[in-house]
């Protein structure tokens, strides 16, 4: 049998991440396993260096205000989960994903078709949703 002890779950607020959690969330709770949420705030620093480029204000509670839109975003998919689970909102990109999977010894990563030139580069099992 499989030791699954933890379950990165890629969330980036589209229709696909929605499936992914649900597959990380049942795998999790058949294993009982810790389930993390993980959110690439790529899109913030892109913000930032657009802000800068035009001389236009950015909010300055903009990562804050992200974090939360993301929680609330997916809160209903984990109110039936009955596991530990946290997010990590990490900055930014495919390699920082490798990394915090080696980092943390991630068992299972759920991620969607986006990330599935980076499979081979990963040092866990990986579920490929869309």
């Amino acid at each position: 049998m499989i030791d699954i002890k933890k379950v990165l779950v890629n969330i980036d607020l589209t229709p696909s991440a929605i499936k992914a959690v649900e597959w990380g969330k049942t795998i999790a709770q058949l294993a009982n396993a810790e389930l993390i949420l993980y959110y690439d705030m790529e899109e913030l620093e892109a913000v930032g260096d657009y802000a800068n480029l035009f001389a236009f204000p950015i909010d300055p509670d903009l990562e804050e205000k992200t974090k939360e839109k993301v929680k609330k975003a997916f809160y209903r998919y984990l109110e039936d989960f009955k596991g530990s689970y946290k997010y990590k909102f990490v900055c930014c990109g495919k390699k920082k994903l490798a990394e915090y999977i080696q980092e943390n010894q991630i068992d299972l990563a759920v991620l969607n078709e986006k990330y599935l030139s980076i499979v081979s580069k990963l040092p866990c099992q990986v579920l490929i949703t869309k």
